[in-house]
């Protein structure tokens, strides 16, 4: 299991990218603009550090230096003392992702009308997605940023303006990001559907798993993703120091 979230943790690193990436001493420290977390943070891949308190020092420089908070993202294979030390160190623990996989073979799309796929985000597509709490005015500037950094074969989803999704190849794994429906156009199947073409991409092209992650909070998401075969594997969470 160690190992299969370890892939997956280094799959999901090169499929959703920063605006830079240095390693530490076996961290990889991320800077992002703050736009997602994921993409602003540090993640203790190995434990190649010789002081911990100075790792830690030196981790909060780096982000310091950025203008942005520091934060540490963490999986069940970190060393439980990097938590530990952390908590004692006055970071806060929050939530983070379930992350959630299924063989692609037999999710086959469903046929609703209108579903786009392309290998670049439309105008409408960045609308969209510039609605989530969060992502607008610069923010979205950033995002776009983000988007244009990725280096994989892409597939950007969307029935108009409603739904969207994002379908990143790497390797033989498909990465789902992005999924979000409008409160109005939700319970139509639309996350169902655009699940699905993604995921009939990804086949297309030699992926044999796809794996999203999802908020732990979000009941109603998590249901959809299981209703499709999806399966739990590990949480992250993350730590982050109060001012």
């Amino acid at each position: 299991m160690s190992e299969h979230i370890r892939r997956l943790e280094r799959v999901g690193h090169a499929a959703w990218p920063s605006l830079e990436d240095e390693w530490l001493n076996g961290w990889l420290l991320r800077a992002g603009g703050g736009v997602t977390r994921r993409s602003n943070s540090a993640n203790p891949v190995n434990d190649s550090w010789d002081d911990l308190e100075t790792q830690i020092d030196r981790t909060e420089a780096w982000f310091a230096q950025r203008g942005l908070p520091a934060i540490a993202r963490l999986t069940g294979t970190a060393d439980p003392e990097i938590d530990r030390r952390l908590e004692a160190r006055g970071y806060e623990r929050d939530l983070g992702a379930v992350i959630m996989t299924r063989p692609v073979a037999g999710l086959a799309p469903i046929g609703i009308h209108g579903i786009d796929l392309a290998d670049e985000p439309s105008p409408e597509w960045l609308e969209a997605a510039g609605r989530e709490p969060g992502r607008g005015g610069a923010k979205r500037t950033i995002l776009e940023k983000l988007l244009d950094r990725i280096d994989r074969p892409t597939a950007y989803a969307r029935v108009g303006v409603d739904a969207i999704g994002l379908g990143v190849l790497v390797d033989d794994h498909l990465a789902v990001f992005m999924m979000r429906t409008e409160p109005h156009a939700r319970r139509q199947g639309l996350a169902r559907a655009i699940a699905g073409s993604v995921s009939a991409w990804g086949a297309d092209r030699g992926a044999t798993e796809a794996f999203l992650q999802v908020h732990p909070e979000n009941a109603p998401a998590i249901a959809l993703y299981e209703s499709l075969g999806f399966e739990r594997q590990y949480e992250y969470w993350y730590r982050e120091k109060c001012p």
